[in-house]
């Protein structure tokens, strides 16, 4: 089967969305089908291309088993709506054009968002070739989050957008998500429950079995007395990292140490913020290769993800829930809905009420002082990452549900 995948980001880059990516790609080329990537010239997260990218129209590489085709975007490390939109656009064009005069006559595309604007690129593409199938994956409710969030208020551009997410639900074959709060919702938009699947987030298998090394002193710094929590992922608007911060300026004296690991448009005011309080128990350690953040995980002592106050995230699943379980790393979770349910039913951690710094402070103290706690919490979480969450198993999962579309009539 010949597979075009569409993913605005991908390796070299780093995040979710590229592991996710990367670890359906390899599986698909292992299973023997002929597949191409579609992405952009790398800059993620910082808006700035990679050396060896830069001033280049589109290029195409050979990885591993299978091809990546690269192409221009408008990049600019000012985020704000008008270079976001610029960036998004770009990249439908250029990706479009790019595909309509290298066209292989893909049995299956793959289209994986947000940015909701990827849709674009089948959109166009099915005018030109009605014949092709396609599968969309949604990894986030866009326009839906972007407005509750207010990053969007446009109401002509909600509108437009909208009618762009409807018309790539009606041409997909099938539609891929991550939560099943998030496939109630799509349904209730009008879509059948038969046309989509939830295949969750989950981690690598090679992250699973890299040998960790579990040392406070080498990776933070610190030395043992030292209770280590960190997060490690995007710096957003969506995660409302201010509560770490007033975490750490209420146990400044008790022997706790906050690390944040990542970059986003959030970095520098929080950077800012955390200057005025003074703050010499949280550091910012900026962004940390995939080869290298299982150590992190490994040697810290609590990992914690936190997600602001929205019935929109009763359905978030984030992947750093995943990573921090396959490195042992029991969790504090500001998120309720499924991911609460996650962690309750798996006894891998304790969720906390989101946006409330009380119950923050307190879960973190009440695990700092319970050794054996924290041990369950980490051999529970290993455990449901082999058994449950392994993105081998779950791109197999995938793979069937292509295979299926494919061969149906």
């Amino acid at each position: 089967m010949k597979i075009l995948y569409i993913s605005q980001y991908f390796h070299p880059e780093v995040g979710a969305t590229t592991n996710r990516a990367l670890a359906n790609i390899r599986y698909f080329a292992k299973k023997g089908h002929d597949v191409t990537v579609l992405t952009e010239m790398p800059n993620h997260p910082k808006g700035i291309i990679f050396e060896g990218y830069k001033n280049k129209i589109s290029m195409q590489e050979e990885m591993e088993n299978f091809k990546v085709n690269r192409v221009w975007v408008f990049t600019s490390q000012k985020k704000n709506f008008i270079t976001r939109l610029l960036f998004y656009i770009s990249f439908m064009f250029m990706g479009f054009i790019h595909t309509l005069f290298n066209w292989k006559q893909y049995d299956i595309i793959y289209i994986t968002s947000p940015p909701l604007f990827v849709a674009g690129i089948g959109i166009m593409l099915r005018l030109f070739h009605p014949k092709t199938k396609f599968i969309f994956e949604v990894r986030d409710l866009w326009p839906d989050s972007a407005v509750e969030l207010g990053e969007l208020n446009n109401k002509a551009f909600i509108k437009h957008s909208l009618r762009l997410e409807k018309r790539i639900y009606d041409i997909s074959e099938h539609i891929i998500v991550i939560s099943e709060n998030m496939k109630n919702k799509i349904i209730t938009k009008g879509y059948p429950e038969n046309k989509i699947s939830i295949i969750h987030n989950g981690t690598d298998n090679e992250f699973i079995m890299r040998k960790m090394k579990v040392d406070k002193q080498t990776f933070y710094n610190k030395s043992e007395n030292k209770f280590i929590c960190v997060y490690a992922g995007i710096i957003g608007i969506a995660q409302g990292l201010e509560i770490l911060l007033e975490a750490a300026n209420r146990l400044r004296d008790a022997d706790v140490e906050f690390y944040l690991i990542g970059y986003g448009p959030k970095l520098e005011q929080l950077k800012v913020m955390s200057a005025k309080m003074k703050l010499e128990n949280l550091t910012f350690l900026g962004q940390i290769s995939r080869d290298e953040i299982h150590n992190y995980l490994a040697s810290a002592d609590l990992g914690i993800i936190p997600l602001k106050k929205m019935d929109l995230f009763k359905g978030a699943l984030p992947s750093k829930i995943f990573d921090c379980m396959a490195c042992k790393l029991p969790i504090i979770l500001g998120i309720e809905g499924e991911a609460k349910e996650l962690i309750e039913n798996s006894e891998t951690g304790i969720a906390y009420e989101p946006e409330n710094v009380d119950e923050l402070v307190k879960t973190i103290l009440i695990l700092k002082e319970n050794e054996q706690m924290r041990n369950k919490f980490s051999e529970n979480g290993r455990k449901i990452i082999i058994e449950k969450f392994n993105r081998n198993k779950l791109a197999e999962k995938l793979e069937k549900i292509i295979v299926e579309v494919d061969n149906t009539k």
